[in-house]
Formats: structure tokens, C-alpha cells, sequence
């Protein structure tokens, strides 16, 4: 019987006090439906318990992704002024919050990252900003 190796689709999940956060379109169905119960629907992201994200993170390795914690947020923040275009940056956030006339992202991936900045963005790490959830 023929085999084959599939790679796993990388997902940055964060850490954050005592729960992970992470945002992802799923194709499969049958794995949103699975998560469902952690789906925030006003946040577009899913929302795990410390304590339950052991399991979630065996259902997505069973689905051929690789939750990769990460716990150190500042290389996935940006910010802009509070009045720019932001549409396409927050489509691609976990979470985001305004202070100081300014409206701060956590971006879901590098590749977001990157495409942030492309869309004026600054990377947190080059301003006198800190973060602060």
C-alpha cells in the first residue's frame, strides 16, 4: 500500500496569562466544528483554557497542522495612527487595542507581519512602544 508524508501547516498559537489564542480559517469542517466551543465570534479567534489546550493542540496535530506556541508577542505587534487604514491589518490580527492615538495589532503569523508593514505598519520593536494587552 502506497504512503505518503503530508507537512503540517505551522499555526502560531499565543500564550497570553492563562490562555492560548491563535486565529485560522479552517477548510475542514469537521475540525472547526470540533473547536467550535473556543471560537469567539466578536474576536475572530479561538480562545483555549490553559488547561484545555493540551487537547486542542492533539486535534490540530491530528488535522496536519503544528501549533507553535509563542509567548514572546513583541516580533508580531505592530501599530499605526489611530486613523489610518487598518482593514486589511486587522484581518490579520489575533487582538488589537488603541492607546495614545495609536491603534496596536498582534498579528497571526510572519507573513502578516510583513504584509502589515508593506501596508504602513511599524513593527512595535521600532517605536518607543511597549505591549501592553
Amino acid at each position: 500500500m502506497p504512503t505518503f508524508d503530508v507537512d503540517p501547516t505551522q499555526l502560531i498559537v499565543f500564550k497570553i496569562d492563562d490562555e492560548y489564542l491563535f486565529s485560522h480559517y479552517f477548510h475542514q469542517q469537521d475540525v472547526f466544528d470540533d473547536l467550535q466551543e473556543y471560537y469567539n465570534d466578536d474576536a475572530y479567534r479561538f480562545e483555549v483554557p490553559a488547561a484545555e489546550f493540551d487537547t486542542v493542540s492533539n486535534r490540530l496535530e491530528d488535522a496536519y497542522f503544528e501549533p507553535a506556541v509563542v509567548t514572546e508577542l513583541e516580533p508580531y505587534c505592530v501599530v499605526i495612527d489611530k486613523y489610518d487604514e487598518h482593514a486589511e491589518i486587522l484581518k490579520n490580527s489575533v487582538a488589537n487595542w488603541e492607546r495614545s492615538g495609536k491603534r496596536f495589532f498582534l498579528i497571526k503569523d510572519d507573513l502578516a507581519v510583513k504584509e502589515a508593514v508593506e501596508r504602513g505598519a511599524t513593527r512595535i520593536s521600532e517605536t518607543d512602544f511597549v505591549v501592553g494587552l
